[in-house]
Formats: C-alpha cells, sequence, structure tokens
C-alpha cells in the first residue's frame, strides 16, 4: 500500500466517489444478490475518490496479498499506462448520489479528510499471517464520518468493498496510524 498517497490526504476535500462494477447498474443487484441502494458499496469492482485538488486515488483489493491497494488514478488519467478507471469499457461507473447508493454516500461530497488508518484482522490463520493483510482502510471526516474501503471485510470472503461502519459487524480489527 502506498502510505506517502495517503497521508497526503488529510484536510483535502472529497469532490466525487464512483463505484466502478463489472455489470451495468441494471445488472449489480441480480448479479450480487443485493438490494440496489446497496451496489455502490458490494458491487465487483474499484473506487475512485476525486478530490477538489485533482488527487484522484483508486482502491481495490488484491487477493495474493490479502490487501486492499491503491494507486495514484490522476496518473493514469492524464495519459499514463495502463488506462484509466473511466476509459475501461469493461466497467460501469455508479456514482454516489445516484439510486444505486444510501444517501450516507452523498453526504461525504464537500467533507474533509481528517485521518486515514489501516485495518488488520486481530486474528489470521497461517497464511494471512504471511501477508501484508492490510484488510481495510478508514476514511474519517471532520464532524465524525468515517468509511472503510474493504479486502472481505463485510462477509469473509475476497471480494472489494466499500463500507459505511454500520456494515462492519462482529470483524475485531486492528487499527493502525498511517501518520
Amino acid at each position: 500500500m502506498t502510505i506517502e498517497l495517503l497521508r497526503r490526504l488529510n484536510g483535502k476535500r472529497v469532490s466525487k466517489l464512483v463505484r466502478y462494477s463489472w455489470w451495468p447498474a441494471s445488472e449489480v443487484s441480480a448479479q450480487c444478490g443485493i438490494e440496489d441502494e446497496l451496489a455502490f458499496s458490494l458491487t465487483a469492482g474499484p473506487l475512485a475518490i476525486y478530490f477538489e485538488d485533482g488527487v484522484i486515488l483508486g482502491f481495490s483489493s488484491d487477493p495474493s496479498l490479502n490487501s486492499v491497494i491503491v494507486w495514484d488514478e490522476a496518473a493514469r488519467v492524464v495519459g499514463q499506462i495502463p488506462a484509466s478507471l473511466d476509459s475501461d469499457e469493461e466497467l460501469f461507473a455508479i456514482s454516489e448520489s445516484g439510486r444505486l447508493s444510501t444517501v450516507f454516500w452523498k453526504r461525504l461530497i464537500g467533507c474533509c479528510v481528517s485521518n486515514v488508518t489501516i485495518l488488520k484482522r486481530v486474528r489470521m490463520n497461517a497464511v494471512e499471517s504471511q501477508c501484508p493483510s492490510e484488510v481495510g482502510l478508514r476514511f474519517s471526516f471532520s464532524g465524525g464520518k468515517s468509511f472503510v474501503v474493504s479486502h472481505g471485510l463485510h462477509d469473509n470472503s475476497d471480494d472489494f468493498s466499500v463500507l459505511e461502519e454500520t456494515q462492519l459487524k462482529g470483524v475485531e480489527l486492528e487499527e493502525i496510524s498511517i501518520n
């Protein structure tokens, strides 16, 4: 995980959140077996967070690392290889403010990041303990809001998800400061 990218987020204001799905919006509920409003959180595909100053970070997970991964999506947008999420013809964008998300996500627009921490499971099996196993990043905002980008924290799978705090139930996590 690129710690330096995350350290620079403190004080930055979110301008947009986009979840990219492997399925068109009309198919997400059926493909994932979820209600429409949970598509933003639980569809298969990466997340991009846009900040007012032009920073764009991409997030997903890597099962071989048992971890969330992060990259500089803005560098991809300006023409570096590989192509940006927006130009990937196999991905479908889901907005934070549409019918495929809860109102929580829309309320993050304009909020400033106050802290980002790494999350690791308290209990890991032998294979997990050999990997980085950074299974989540908690984004905290001024005003007390927070969410977690996660590798399997909602259902103990290899799936990437974007979770409201209320969706994290029964998971014992260690929180590691990056500052």
